[in-house]
């Protein structure tokens, strides 16, 4: 079985909180909620969010 080898949640200070102003985001299952994040953050993100966001699931995907 693989292990997994990525971080459980991106750097949160580097999100703004104002992203996600409907839900606790220390609360968010980052993994079960991945397109939802990724659309939620392409659609209002700044660019440095949408690069983070890139960052943090492709290194989930790459395993």
């Amino acid at each position: 079985m693989l292990e997994m080898k990525y971080k459980k949640t991106p750097d949160l200070n580097k999100l703004r909180p104002v992203l996600f102003w409907d839900t606790d985001i220390s609360k968010i299952d980052w993994a079960k909620q991945k397109n939802a994040i990724i659309k939620r953050v392409f659609e209002r993100g700044n660019i440095e969010e949408k690069q983070l966001i890139s960052e943090f699931y492709s290194v989930e995907n790459s395993n």
